[in-house]
């Protein structure tokens, strides 16, 4: 679905989303894929799947951005994160490439969970710095050829995703709000 941010709550990637059939939905700041936290802003459009459940939240919500002449077939492209299997200490987490007309492609990045402790990326970013890993690779893979199924995360990655970050700035204090006095005040029940 897409939808506009409506509001954002101070100091959090969490909000609502005003989706364009006029339905509000709520997203919090683990619903935000990592590397897209930094652009949201009021009127921002984003992508975003439906949760599950009474009060079905958005997940998966990533900023639009404008598809690019050339490649009007990747307006109905889709690479969604489905989960992670692991064995030892490597992760593979798993993607899939979705086409209109085109049979379902799937894609796996495996990372050893040492590089995370390493850069001390934390491992909730896992799936968010692997789909930005694989998006470039299919973007630099093209037309011209057929990106490979398996791919290992590198050093070279996580330094990448490292440098990306946005440098934590100062965050102002919160202002004390003034207590009433209870000096005056006298129980009339005594």
């Amino acid at each position: 679905m897409t939808g506009r941010i409506k509001m954002l709550s101070s100091g959090k990637a969490s909000g609502f989303i005003r989706a364009e059939n006029g339905l509000s939905v709520r997203f919090d700041s683990s619903a935000v894929l990592a590397y897209d936290a930094a652009c949201l802003a009021v009127g921002q459009l984003v992508t975003f799947d439906l949760g599950r459940g009474n009060h079905p939240k958005a997940v998966n919500v990533c900023v639009h951005t404008a598809p690019r002449a050339q490649e009007s077939r990747q307006q109905s492209t889709r690479v969604r994160y489905v989960g992670f299997a692991q064995r030892g200490s490597v992760r593979a987490y798993r993607f899939e490439r979705i086409s209109l007309g085109e049979e379902t492609a799937t894609f796996i990045v495996n990372a050893d969970m040492a590089l995370f402790t390493k850069h001390h990326v934390g491992i909730q970013e896992g799936p968010a710095l692997c789909l930005h890993v694989l998006m470039a690779e299919l973007d630099a893979a093209g037309a011209a050829r057929r990106p490979p199924c398996e791919r290992l995360l590198t050093d070279q990655d996580m330094l990448a995703h490292v440098a990306s970050r946005p440098i934590p700035g100062t965050k102002p204090r919160p202002r004390r709000m003034p207590h009433a006095s209870n000096a005056g005040w006298r129980n009339p029940a005594v």
